[in-house]
């Protein structure tokens, strides 16, 4: 009965933490996010009109460091310490290398955070194939 208590109260002290402290980036959910936009359609919604973000990973982001011009980078693992600083009176774009799993996720997270938000369609590298034609 001594152990009871402080068994309870720990519990729920558990239970009532915030839970995007346990949200794990790296795991085996690949949510299908809906929601995408093609690199050409960026630039009818661009000019300051969207919030462009690079979500790849470090070691991706690594290899190629270039950014799609007026995109801020955030990495996706840390996705609850920045999502609330980004604006929500806009939509938001984000991207990875192949617009896939990583993307999706993000784009999974911030719209279950009330983010209007898209995928671009291919990542980065649908974008840097339009700039060497």
């Amino acid at each position: 009965m001594k152990y009871l208590i402080p068994t309870l109260a720990f519990g729920l002290l558990i239970s009532c933490t915030n839970q995007s402290e346990s949200y794990v980036f790296r795991n085996d959910d690949r949510p299908t996010y809906s929601k995408s936009v093609k690199v050409d359609e960026l630039a009818t919604l661009g000019d300051g009109n969207i919030t462009l973000i690079d979500v790849r990973l470090t070691e991706d982001l690594a290899k190629n460091p270039k950014l799609i011009d007026g995109a801020t980078h955030y990495n996706p693992e840390t996705i609850t310490e920045w999502a609330d600083k980004i604006p929500k009176n806009k939509p938001v774009v984000v991207y990875c290398v192949k617009g896939k799993w990583v993307s999706q996720k993000a784009a999974t997270y911030l719209s279950n955070q009330g983010y209007d938000v898209y995928s671009l369609d291919g990542g980065i590298n649908a974008w840097s194939a339009t700039k060497s034609e």
